[in-house]
């Protein structure tokens, strides 16, 4: 098979990037109304307790991730990656519509935040299916040379994903009044996801399965059980904490500490407003997007596990400072300097997420590819990022110290660059001598 040309590869990766976009605005959209979710289906007087219910039905939806993960990464190894991210799409967008028509507190009692909370848990099931299929989609079509270029264009959705989510919320802050807004403005974001996921999944039918797939396809040598061939197998669980350690555990700190317990933290430790808090936020990740592809075509160059490296290094040396500074800047009223400590922050992120994609894919055979994917991805999500915001607002509680939490984040950064420099970097080397034959079969037989 020939590898797809470039025209053809931006067609592709825009029609991925799109779906995975947008499932990621409906994940954070909660996010960006924590105050107003938080008022309305965790009524309590105490503004910390409020703020840990709110951080725990954020980590709530990451216990689900590993079940979506069960469910549609074997799925997409059996039957195809194209066909298994359009259902993941379709669940989310229903459960992100159906959030929209939750009744409040006040109205339907504690059967307003129980159904809030099973909602969630199905857009984590969805998401957990999502970005293995996505990101392994891309990967199999892009030329080996610019794989890091190609899908890191899809780790830089989850922040345009947030971006947008901001955006829309701010948007609607601004031309309501906030008893408007907390009566029925705040349900606008959450519908809003129904027509657009009807576009996206129109664009994602439309689009072809991966060669790669096809070949093992016509070849007769798809995997029965990919599952059990991904928990059975010495070499795939090699892959499996390799990624958890050495890639996704890294992401998973970096990207829910610059930015999602950031806004935790300005709003809920530094009591920022929340449109203060949202525009910091924003501006960061817009400036930040446009470095993905730069950091991920760097990995092409260098190798995936030293371009993370350098950025999990370089984000424990800044964050403490950067945070002490944010929480300065936000004393006096210094907007621009707590931006752009956010894009720092947000920068370094981006450097190690960007070579994520490509190198987790390596990890493992195309045969069982997207569950070896989905569950390193996932069990390194749950271990290092779901909970992030919550144990980190404890620990702020706790000490009193508002620069507990990204302590904590710091040290849980320390077994990431650990494992990557004595692992990953070696283990890289000896991969790509092992697998470049493989995919070259793949990629040369139809």
């Amino acid at each position: 098979m020939v590898q797809a040309r470039p025209p053809k590869m931006l067609s592709i990766v825009l029609s991925s990037s799109l779906g995975t976009m947008l499932e990621y605005y409906d994940f954070f959209v909660y996010v960006a109304l924590t105050g107003t979710f938080t008022k309305l289906f965790f009524p309590t007087e105490d503004p910390v307790v409020a703020a840990l219910v709110g951080a725990a039905g954020f980590g709530a939806a990451f216990l689900a991730r590993p079940v979506g993960t069960l469910i549609f990464s074997p799925m997409a190894d059996r039957i195809g990656r194209k066909k298994t991210f359009v259902v993941t799409l379709t669940l989310m967008g229903a459960a992100t519509f159906l959030m929209g028509c939750l009744p409040s507190y006040a109205t339907a009692g504690f059967a307003a935040p129980a159904a809030l909370l099973a909602l969630r848990i199905v857009q984590g099931i969805a998401l957990g299916g999502e970005y293995g299929s996505a990101a392994v989609y891309v990967m199999e079509h892009a030329p080996a040379r610019r794989a890091g270029l190609y899908t890191s264009v899809l780790q830089g959705t989850a922040g345009v994903g947030l971006l947008v989510a901001l955006v829309i919320v701010a948007a609607l802050r601004a031309s309501l009044s906030a008893e408007t807004f907390d009566l029925w403005g705040w349900r606008i974001p959450f519908l809003l996801s129904a027509p657009i996921v009807i576009v996206a999944t129109f664009i994602r039918l439309r689009m072809t399965e991966t060669p790669v797939f096809l070949e093992l396809k016509r070849s007769g040598t798809l995997s029965a059980s990919p599952l059990a061939d991904s928990l059975t197998s010495r070499a795939a669980w090699k892959g499996i904490l390799l990624a958890i350690f050495g890639a996704q555990g890294g992401t998973s700190v970096a990207l829910y500490t610059s930015v999602v317990y950031m806004l935790y933290f300005l709003q809920g430790v530094l009591k920022v407003d929340s449109m203060q808090a949202n525009m910091c936020v924003a501006v960061a990740v817009l400036a930040t997007a446009p470095l993905f592809p730069v950091f991920g075509g760097l990995s092409d160059r260098i190798g995936r596990a030293r371009t993370m490296l350098i950025g999990i290094v370089s984000w424990m040396v800044i964050a403490y400072p950067a945070f002490s500074g944010i929480a300065a800047g936000a004393g006096t009223g210094s907007w621009t300097l707590v931006t752009l400590l956010i894009t720092a922050l947000a920068a370094l992120t981006a450097m190690i997420m960007a070579p994520l994609p490509a190198f987790i894919s390596e990890c493992f055979p195309p045969q069982s590819r997207t569950t070896g994917f989905g569950l390193a991805q996932q069990v390194g999500n749950v271990m290092f990022g779901g909970f992030l915001p919550l144990i980190s607002l404890t620990l702020v509680g706790w000490t009193g110290n508002p620069l507990a939490g990204v302590g904590y984040s710091i040290a849980s950064l320390i077994p990431c660059a650990v494992v990557t420099y004595c692992w990953a970097l070696k283990a890289e080397k000896g991969r790509k001598a092992v697998t470049a034959p493989i995919e070259a079969r793949a990629q040369s037989m139809g």
